[in-house]
């Protein structure tokens, strides 16, 4: 099968799992492409910020948990799904795929 782009594979992780931290899908991300590094973190957190500001996500929460970011007080957000992007999903297949 072939691999599904981040963007895709974050929106059915999202759709599957409900609301999530923005640190808990980029360690499912990397996980499942096999990434690792501050880059590919970045990367999931600036698909995130780009799924947001295209109205597909909605900001459900905001923390600062040095404990979840390695000591270092960084903000954190959770996103969830919301019904343009989950309309948007059903347009371009990815809902019906994910089920």
């Amino acid at each position: 099968m072939a691999e599904l782009h981040i963007k895709g594979y974050i929106l059915r992780l999202m759709s599957r799992r409900g609301a999530m931290w923005d640190d808990e899908i980029a360690h499912e991300v990397l996980r499942y492409y096999g990434l690792s590094g501050e880059y590919w973190y970045g990367t999931v957190r600036v698909t995130l910020t780009d799924l947001f500001s295209g109205g597909l996500l909605d900001e459900v929460d905001t923390t600062v948990d040095p404990d979840r970011t390695g000591g270092k007080p960084k903000l954190l957000f959770k996103f969830a799904v919301n019904d343009f992007g989950t309309e948007r999903m059903a347009q371009t297949g990815l809902l019906e795929a994910s089920r």
